[in-house]
């Protein structure tokens, strides 16, 4: 069966080799402090939109709707990456919104948010081939600048067949989180399950299936902000006008829930912590297995097999791309 309950679908990538978006600091005991400050300092900034302003607006979000608009936020968001060249430094969360988000869908808005704080939220509907020609699809295009994201198998369909936007550089949550389950600390108890070894019965951490964001939320989040992520659980009442309806702007609710799996994803990204070689491991999986499993098919069934949340274990697979 289907377990899944996506949010407005996602996607993010990029990151750094120490831990979610924080920056670190080394050396003697007052640098030390000072770069605690400045992980502090660097966490709040990425939170900065969690308030509304009074125009209805959110604080540190700009909605990029016309060519303009696009050309100037890649000016920053490049700027942003530049340092990385091949070897990423630093996170880049990237979240997708859209009816049916797949080969038969539509995208509808597309949200980055960068470790200084920076979020743009553009629109896709309004800006047309303006959006893809102007810096979206070199970014997407890029393996490199790694985008953290979650579970983007039905936008590198949509992306793919859609747009003719060859997606790249995932750095899957969803992926992850299986993958370090049982090894981070989680803020409720994992479920569990009894297996038999050698005749012997265990009771292991269960990694049958996938989390779904509320499962994510509930095991990731810390109680006291989960409330500010409460909207992605919620369904956009007919969807496939709102998603696409500008006679008013972007729909308020499109708009929360994007604003939210942004934040969805950076209180998430901040459990886990790996070096370079794991870390490029897991970028390899999510891009080239796990989000391939579907945008590789000729044709779709969108069958029980293809919309759940079970992960075969040869997804998991790191040796090379020769492997079945």
């Amino acid at each position: 069966g289907n377990r899944s309950s996506k949010g407005p679908t996602s996607s993010a990538g990029g990151n750094r080799s120490s831990k979610g978006p924080t920056s670190s600091a080394g050396g003697n005991r007052s640098s030390k402090g000072r770069g605690q400050k400045q992980d502090k300092k660097v966490e709040e900034k990425l939170l900065i939109f969690e308030e509304k302003n009074e125009d209805g607006s959110y604080a540190g979000v700009t909605i990029v709707d016309t060519k303009e608009g696009v050309i100037d936020a890649f000016k920053i968001i490049n700027l942003y990456l530049s340092p990385r060249v091949r070897f990423p430094t630093r996170e880049i969360f990237v979240s997708f919104g859209g009816h049916n988000v797949s080969r038969e869908g539509f995208l509808s808005l597309v949200a980055i948010t960068d470790g200084d704080g920076n979020t743009w939220l553009f629109d896709v509907i309004a800006l047309e081939d303006d959006i893809w020609d102007n810096g979206m699809r070199k970014f997407l295009e890029n393996p490199c600048n790694e985008k953290v994201v979650f579970d983007t198998r039905g936008v590198k369909d949509c992306l793919g067949h859609v747009y003719n936007v060859e997606f790249k550089g995932m750095f899957d949550l969803r992926v992850i989180e299986i993958m370090q389950r049982g090894k981070v600390k989680t803020h409720d108890r994992l479920p569990h399950e009894k297996i038999v070894k050698d005749g012997i019965s265990r009771t292991v951490v269960n990694k049958t299936f996938l989390f779904v964001p509320e499962e994510m939320i509930q095991y990731y989040v810390k109680p006291s902000e989960q409330s500010s992520v409460k909207s992605i659980k919620n369904t956009i009442s007919d969807a496939e006008k709102t998603w696409r309806n500008r006679k008013n702007g972007i729909d308020d609710a499109c708009m929360q829930n994007m604003i939210e799996f942004q934040k969805f994803l950076i209180h998430v990204w901040k459990n886990f912590e790996f070096g370079d070689v794991r870390r490029d491991e897991l970028r390899w999986i999510s891009s080239e297995n796990f989000n391939s499993m579907w945008s590789d098919k000729p044709v779709r069934n969108y069958d029980k097999y293809e919309d759940n949340d079970y992960l075969p274990k040869f997804m998991l697979c790191t040796m090379s791309t020769d492997q079945p």
